[in-house]
């Protein structure tokens, strides 16, 4: 665990100006010296092309810095433009190579009111925690997002779309502009948007290449154990009943309105992929069903926080709990929300419609469908031989 966590802004007459911290009494790394050193490695260069958000690590005799800088546009507005993570000097800044960009996006978004300041303490706890995610749950995190949430609708409706109207978008959602790279950046890195730039337009082009969705799975782990005979007769007819129906209406739910039925999802089950204890409950029951007073003894939790989670994830479709009998409670999935990426073919028409309908420039629409021909599955396991 880091030993501290700072944010920093700049001030023309002071230089590096901590604006928050934690703990309270934290020190180390931020003395004028260290602050403007750091300031100054992360701001070399003078236009925003030079001063783009990104992390990097700094090394001193008895501390690490993982430091994470917002880009020239926070830094001219006299916004918080920096957030680092002191830590041990035997520790690896790396760690938090994922962990940290996230925490700053969330300062950064919230920096013009000073929202963030009462967000730092509860941001420094999950720190840790988003160490571990698994790669499941840092997709989680991206739909979890309404800003990004809000550019994956569009993209994944028209495919691509220049900066400035990605910027209209984000001012939408937020009613103020933020800094395109601060919420691409992790879209990039998972490979679900490319960006780049196109002579003869004005800014730059950013083109989606997977779709992401969450959507709610049957269990074969559970069918299985369910139809296995390992569990009373009672608790097996009355899971199957309730799934098939459940199940049943999920689709019915998809055919009828399938854009806003996935937005809906993605908004609603991502918060119980981010919720640690919900996906240790999650994870758990994919593997089989459990009985209720068994799963204490698997997971960190009370059994008054577990009835709590149970009932919630009861309530979202996740998970039934029936009983049996002898008065036994077994947990069994019911819903397995997973997140799901996939090839976006349905926009190789889209991208012809609108540039037959000239609602996008010849060379975006051109540059697109060689970006969608190039991770066509087909190329890719092509590609994939070839390296073989």
């Amino acid at each position: 665990m880091p030993e501290g966590l700072a944010v920093l802004k700049w001030d023309d007459e002071l230089g590096p100006v901590v604006t928050s911290k934690i703990p309270k009494g934290l020190k180390v790394g931020l003395d004028p010296t260290t602050s403007m050193r750091v300031y100054g490695i992360a701001t070399l260069g003078e236009t925003e092309e030079a001063q783009k958000p990104g992390f990097s690590s700094l090394s001193f005799d008895k501390f690490k810095l993982a430091v994470y800088y917002g880009g020239l546009n926070m830094h001219l507005k006299g916004l918080p433009s920096m957030v680092f993570l002191v830590l041990d000097s035997d520790e690896d800044p790396d760690v938090y190579k994922d962990a940290l960009p996230e925490i700053a996006t969330q300062i950064f978004l919230n920096a013009d009111r000073k929202k963030y300041i009462k967000m730092v303490p509860k941001l420094y706890e999950q720190i840790a925690r988003y160490t571990m995610m698994t790669p499941e749950q840092r997709q989680a995190s991206i739909l979890s997002d309404p800003i990004r949430r809000a550019i994956l609708r569009t993209l994944m409706r028209d495919g691509t779309l220049q900066s400035t109207d990605l910027e209209q978008i984000i001012f939408e959602e937020v009613g103020k502009k933020i800094d395109v790279d601060l919420i691409l950046r992790p879209l990039v890195k998972m490979g679900i948007v490319a960006t780049g730039w196109i002579e003869g337009l004005s800014s730059e082009v950013i083109y989606l290449t997977r779709a992401i969705f969450i959507l709610r799975r049957i269990s074969q782990d559970t069918v299985r154990a369910v139809k296995s005979g390992s569990l009373p007769l009672e608790v097996v007819d009355s899971f199957l009943d309730s799934t098939k129906r459940y199940h049943r209406d999920y689709i019915a739910k998809l055919r009828r309105n399938l854009t806003d039925t996935v937005w809906t999802e993605a908004e609603e089950l991502s918060k119980y992929l981010l919720d640690f204890e919900a996906y240790d409950i999650l994870q758990i029951l994919r593997e089989g069903p459990q009985q209720t007073e068994h799963l204490p003894s698997l997971l960190e939790i009370t059994k008054a926080k577990l009835r709590k989670k149970l009932k919630t994830m009861e309530k979202a479709g996740i998970l039934v709990r029936v009983n049996d009998d002898d008065g036994k409670e077994h947990a069994l999935l019911k819903s397995s929300p997973e997140v799901v990426t996939v090839y976006p073919e349905w926009l190789i028409q889209r991208t012809v419609d609108l540039y037959n309908k000239e609602e996008i420039h010849s060379r975006q629409a051109g540059h697109y469908l060689e970006i969608l021909k190039k991770f066509h599955p087909s190329a890719v396991s092509a590609t994939m031989m070839e390296l073989e």
